[in-house]
This record gives C-alpha cells, structure tokens and sequence, in this order.
C-alpha cells in the first residue's frame, strides 16, 4: 500500500535534498511576494505562470525518479531541464484538464435541471471527484515514460480513474497530517519571535509546499505501480 511515510522519509534522504528544496522555494517565494505586493498584474501573471511550470516539471521529476527505480527521489539542481519537463508536461496534460472541466461544467449544468441546490450539491462534488481523477489518472501514466500518448491512454483511465481518486483522497488526509506536524510547531516559534505575517515565514510555507509536491509525486508514483502496473501484469 502506498506510504506518504516511505514519500516523506526518501524525499528528505537526498544528496542535498534541503537546497534543492530551498531551490526550488525560491521562484514560488517570489511569486507570493509579488501577489502581496500588487505588483503590476502582467508581470505577476508571467512570474506565476513560469513558476507553476517549472514546480509541475519538479513534481513530476519525482514521480519519474521513483517510478523509474533512480537513487534520488529529487529533481537535480539544473532548474532548466526541469521547466522544460514541466513545459512538456502542460502541453500532455492540459488537453485531459481542458476535457474534465468541460465535462464537469456540462454535467453540472445538466443536473441542475433535475436536482434541488442539496442534492445537486452533491453530485457536483461526485463528478468534480470523477474528472479530476482524470487528470490525476492521465498524470500517473505520463510521468512513468514522459510520454504524451500515455497520458490519453482512455482505457486505462476509464478502469482505474477511481481507485487513483480513492488513492488521491487518503493522500491528502495524510498530507494535512503532515502538514500540521511541520507547520504548527515552527509558524508558532516564527509568531513569537517576529509575528505573523513575517517574510520568514511566508517563505516556510513555501518551503513546505515544494516539499508537499515532492510527496506527492512520490506518492502517486507509488500509487500508480500498486493500482495500474500490478494489475496489468497480474492480468
């Protein structure tokens, strides 16, 4: 079964795993200082689009590192080879995300007609579950190989989209558990000290964002040898 231990301990147990996590926190520190500064929209909006880039390509250099067996769970130092995985990346995977939302809109839409705001409620957040498990499904394939057609593979999708959701779901129930055990301790120290909002501790958080997506690309690799390869070989 997927650990997000084993994902927390081997994402930590790098060569200089602590600086490519302060690497990567840099761009991302940025970007939120440039949203709370209001800095002009433009350039703001071309900052954050680089960095959700170049944090993708982080994401799935993890989920490729472990899958494929390498020793570092990491991306390296080189950020440009990883934006341009990530680049790779958006181009195949976005089309799957462009789907599931217009899938979703239009179900929404639909159910509208026939449900009251509880039960449609409902329903919306079943299909909302459904069509991002498309993404998370696509995503899992992709990362093994980098390769686009993998990630439009429509018959492993359609069987295993809901065991990945069902996956996807315990992952960031132990993800908030993680998460306050890092956070809660450290942001308490920072708000003695310096008080809150404070750049120390916006740039912690951020640092345990980056380090959040190493878990989970290590998680979702985990997730997708145990869901989709196991069972294509038992079959």
């Amino acid at each position: 079964m997927a650990s997000i231990v084993d994902a927390f301990e081997e994402s930590l147990q790098d060569n200089h795993a602590i600086f490519k996590i302060v690497l990567y926190t840099i761009p991302l520190y940025y970007s939120i200082h440039l949203l709370m500064e209001k800095i002009s929209s433009g350039y703001f909006v071309f900052i954050a689009v680089m960095t959700s880039i170049l944090l993708l390509g982080f994401a799935l250099k993890c989920s490729q590192n472990v899958r494929s067996g390498q020793n570092a769970v990491l991306p390296s130092f080189n950020i440009f080879g990883v934006f341009f995985e990530g680049l790779k990346g958006i181009i195949a995977l976005l089309p799957m995300l462009i789907i599931s939302v217009i899938v979703e809109h239009f179900a929404s839409e639909m159910l509208a007609n026939y449900f009251s705001d509880m039960l449609l409620n409902v329903f919306i957040w079943i299909i909302s579950g459904l069509c991002a498990s498309l993404v998370y499904t696509a995503y899992i394939l992709y990362a093994k190989r980098f390769k686009i057609t993998d990630a439009y593979n429509f018959g492993l999708i359609s069987k295993y989209c809901v065991d990945i959701l069902l996956a996807v779901i315990f992952m960031k129930i132990k993800l908030i558990f993680i998460d306050l055990l890092l956070l809660l301790p450290v942001t308490y120290v920072i708000w003695l000290f310096f008080g809150i909002p404070h750049p120390i501790a916006i740039f912690f958080w951020c640092l345990i964002g980056v380090f959040n997506l190493a878990m989970i690309g290590h998680y979702l690799s985990q997730v997708g040898y145990e869901i989709i390869e196991v069972s294509e070989n038992d079959d």
